[in-house]
């Protein structure tokens, strides 16, 4: 019984630390964001990650950068989600409407996201809101097709037929029936699909297509290739963002582990 909570103790633990470093970054640093000192300073008491090519301190821009990390991440897979839960919905009934978009659904699997993710970001610029609804926008076809599977096993169950022959409206028995017996794996889809909106928004900043306004840590990864931070041996500077993005997405990889596994519980 309590290893079957460590996933979720981990995942509360470490996302707790990214949550409270988001929204009281004074409890972690005493520098501003945009305080200057001397670049390229090596890692000491003063600045735990040194400086960088701009003479601001690592560590401040990590716990600054949390904020903007997170409410991407959350924001595009809560879009995502609804996207997914809905589409999927409608792709399980029966007839021409669960036909098309159960091909419209098909269309988005055999798109190749990350191509026409740098394209459109291009096109279309770089700010947040634009890379949250991008990524929202390929991030849903997992869920969708998740969900549709679990919709039509469930209109083969006795007490769904039993609501048919009862009549009740279709939307009492999505709310009442459905939406009780998906709870756990829209949570456990939502989870996991924080990791991937996270992964994906860090690899379009680190190829130069985030919001330089509001840096993120795949922002700051792309400034420290940029900078020289390779040929000045400033290791801690390129690879702190990287390693705050694993941990953060072992977070929520944790909690949705934990979802997923209560599911199969219940299901079985």
């Amino acid at each position: 019984m309590k290893k079957r909570y460590v996933p979720l103790i981990l995942g509360l633990v470490i996302l707790f630390f990214f949550l409270l470093a988001s929204l009281f970054p004074t409890l972690f640093t005493e520098y501003g964001r945009k305080e200057m000192f001397a670049p390229w300073l090596k890692a000491s008491s003063e600045h735990l990650l040194g400086t960088n090519s701009l003479g601001y301190d690592i560590w401040t821009e990590l716990i600054y950068g949390a904020k903007d990390t997170i409410v991407i991440g959350l924001s595009s897979s809560v879009l995502a989600l609804i996207l997914g839960v809905v589409i999927g919905t409608l792709s399980s009934f029966e007839g021409k409407l669960g036909e098309v978009f159960t091909f419209f659904t098909n269309i988005f699997v055999y798109l190749p996201k990350l191509v026409t993710l740098i394209v459109l970001s291009a096109f279309l610029g770089n700010s947040s809101i634009t890379l949250i609804f991008l990524i929202a926008a390929f991030s849903w076809v997992g869920t969708s097709r998740v969900v549709m599977a679990k919709v039509r096993t469930l209109s083969s169950q006795p007490f769904i037929e039993n609501c048919t022959l009862l009549g009740y409206s279709r939307m009492h028995t999505i709310i009442h029936h459905y939406v009780r017996n998906l709870r756990d794996l829209i949570l456990s889809r939502f989870l996991s699909g924080v990791t991937s909106c996270i992964m994906m928004e860090s690899t379009l900043s680190f190829l130069g297509f985030g919001d330089l306004y509001h840096p993120t840590w795949g922002t700051m990864v792309n400034f420290a290739w940029k900078r020289g931070a390779m040929l000045r041996h400033a290791y801690n500077y390129l690879l702190s963002p990287g390693f705050a993005i694993m941990a953060l997405s072992l977070a929520f990889y944790f909690l949705s582990l934990f979802f997923e596994k209560r599911h199969e519980e219940i299901e079985y």
